[in-house]
């Protein structure tokens, strides 16, 4: 008799214990998907806050390659930074016929060697202070001749005067037209201001950042401004506000 009521302690124990478990077990269970929807939630919510740009490239009427930059948000985006580079090849045009052709004549003895994957550029920089919500900016591009890749970052801040960032890279295709071949970040992400004007040997702070933006960075730093330019050509904008 004793040992029954032994054993029947036992499995009372056993049984009460999986449940303990279980319980605990389904308890994790539900915290965690309550954070993972909270998750979404709070970044729905944010993204409603935000403004969200979108750009890309076309010819005009004029045959010259143009930026249109869109806020397709409902939130107007502040001090945007854009700053560009088109992009050449070795293969494509040789750095010697490039400064010989294209770079006023004091300035062809700077150095412009290329970065690590051969590609030297023609960079400039464009500051806004506005860009309304569901309103676009055009810009034309300050390239004599047609690049290769045409790499472009935006930085813009929000009410708050949080910078957010964005990188696109767009390719040379047929004809003279561009597609969009990368976007990163896939969303617009925080980061301090890169103050990149016309400085030479601009150096990044100690941050984590991805390779791209080292990478657009390495690039800038071998290229030359589009203000030594003998056409000296400046980009051009051209509000479209309605």
């Amino acid at each position: 008799m004793a040992s029954l009521l032994v054993l029947t302690n036992l499995l009372l124990a056993t049984l009460t214990g999986t449940y303990v478990w279980l319980s605990l077990r389904n308890l994790r269970q539900l915290q965690q998907d309550n954070h993972y929807y909270r998750s979404i939630v709070d970044k729905q919510l944010q993204l409603t806050t935000l403004p969200h740009l979108y750009w890309d490239l076309r010819e005009n009427e004029q045959s010259a390659l143009v930026m249109d930059l869109f806020n397709i948000s409902g939130i107007p985006a502040y001090d945007i930074h854009l700053s560009m580079i088109g992009a050449y090849t070795e293969t494509s045009l040789d750095i010697t016929t490039f400064l010989r052709t294209h770079v006023q004549p004091r300035y062809r003895k700077s150095p412009l060697p290329t970065d690590k994957v051969g590609y030297y550029g023609i960079r400039n920089s464009v500051r806004l202070s506005l860009l309304p919500a569901q309103q676009t900016i055009t810009v034309t591009l300050p390239f004599p001749t047609t690049p290769i890749d045409i790499y472009t970052l935006v930085q813009y801040r929000d009410l708050a005067g949080d910078n957010y960032y964005q990188l696109c890279c767009f390719s040379g295709m047929d004809a003279g037209e561009y597609r969009a071949n990368g976007l990163e970040p896939k969303s617009a992400d925080l980061i301090e201001r890169l103050h990149l004007f016309e400085p030479d040997g601009y150096t990044l702070a100690e941050m984590h950042v991805s390779y791209y933006l080292r990478d657009f960075v390495d690039l800038w730093n071998h290229s030359i401004s589009s203000r030594l330019l003998m056409t000296s050509v400046e980009p051009q904008r051209h509000e479209q506000y309605s």
